[in-house]
């Protein structure tokens, strides 16, 4: 059976002196069996207490306070005399109202301390330490010269695996905490950017209602005003003159027409001269004519057309290009894909 631990109270003292320690190392030494049992009893403490780091950094994967709060308080009944022991950790950003630092039950500095240095990512996060209030009886094989005090060489190597062990914890734990505020801050931006999608769309609602309401403002303006003006000029002109106020008049039908923004829109190969074309085409004009009107030769005229035809998908094909400009875009498209008439002049 495992011999317990000696008291030192000030009241057992008077009772009974302890015996000495070389005493009790002889007697330890005379029972095999005892000292393996002790041994083994020891080593299963040290399991257990690795399994239960393992078992709060499971249940507390969010919380340091409470995973090391969980640590220090496993420590002292993992040592040899857990009556007499005590533990704490500091770690090293201790903050001003002492955050950083957890101690167990009936923390007391005594006569007897071992430590650890938790360390991470090549740097000191803190110390693990582990501390006997009172005297406690030397282990076989030791006295109190030898620097480790009561303390067993496996206790030694315990506390660092468990500094090791909350070093590892610690990161790991930081690491998803950052994680989990990019994750938060992604979702903010998301949220943000959403909101800001919503706006923007709204302003655009409102820049198309304010292009449509001036279009309509422009349209009423020239038929209301200019319109007549051009219809009086038309009959007053004649010869070539009226030409002239014919084809500006029909200009400006156009421009209040969907017809060249749609031309424009639909095929952007079409440089402003074919554009120019086009709409003299649609309005009716002969070769000659657009000639005379643009200053240009004939051939000229003609390859713009040809230019025209193929841009418009009509090349090698029985199309009208008169017909053609003046239909609506659905029939336009239908030309194209069943042809039509010969082209006039």
């Amino acid at each position: 059976m495992p011999r317990k631990p000696v008291q030192s109270s000030s009241t057992a003292a008077r009772r009974r002196s302890p015996p000495p320690r070389e005493v009790v190392d002889t007697q330890l030494t005379n029972n095999p069996l005892t000292e393996l049992e002790i041994s083994l009893g020891e080593r299963a403490k040290e399991l257990k207490c690795l399994y239960h780091i393992s078992h709060l950094r499971e249940t507390h994967p969010h919380s340091p306070e409470r995973f090391l709060q969980g640590v220090v308080d496993s420590l002292p009944r993992s040592w040899r005399y857990p009556p007499f022991a005590c533990a704490r950790i500091k770690l090293d950003d201790t903050g001003e109202k002492g955050e950083g630092i957890y101690t167990s039950a009936r923390f007391h500095e005594g006569p007897w301390q071992m430590s650890a240095e938790v360390r991470g990512e090549g740097k000191r996060m803190g110390e693990v330490q582990v501390w006997y209030r009172k005297g406690v009886p030397m282990p076989l094989g030791k006295r109190g010269g030898d620097g480790e005090g009561p303390f067993l060489k496996e206790e030694t190597a315990l506390l660092h695996a468990v500094a090791e062990r909350i070093a590892t914890s610690l990161l790991h734990m930081k690491a998803e905490a950052d994680l989990r505020e990019t994750h938060r801050q992604l979702h903010r931006q998301h949220q943000e950017l959403q909101e800001t999608n919503i706006a923007l769309r709204t302003v655009l609602s409102r820049l198309e209602e304010d292009k449509q309401q001036v279009r309509t403002a422009m349209i009423a303006n020239v038929q209301k005003i200019i319109m007549p003006i051009v219809y009086e000029l038309e009959l007053a002109a004649t010869g070539r003159q009226r030409t002239y106020v014919t084809l500006l008049r029909r200009s400006l039908q156009e421009i209040t027409s969907p017809f060249l923004s749609e031309l424009s829109t639909q095929h952007l190969e079409l440089t402003p001269v074919e554009i120019a074309i086009c709409a003299m085409i649609r309005n009716g004009l002969a070769t000659k004519e657009i000639a005379q009107i643009r200053g240009i030769a004939l051939g000229t005229v003609r390859r713009h057309r040809e230019n025209i035809r193929r841009k418009l998908g009509l090349h090698n094909r029985a199309a009208n290009l008169v017909t053609y400009l003046q239909a609506a875009p659905h029939e336009q498209r239908s030309h194209r894909q069943e042809g039509g008439g010969g082209e006039g002049v």
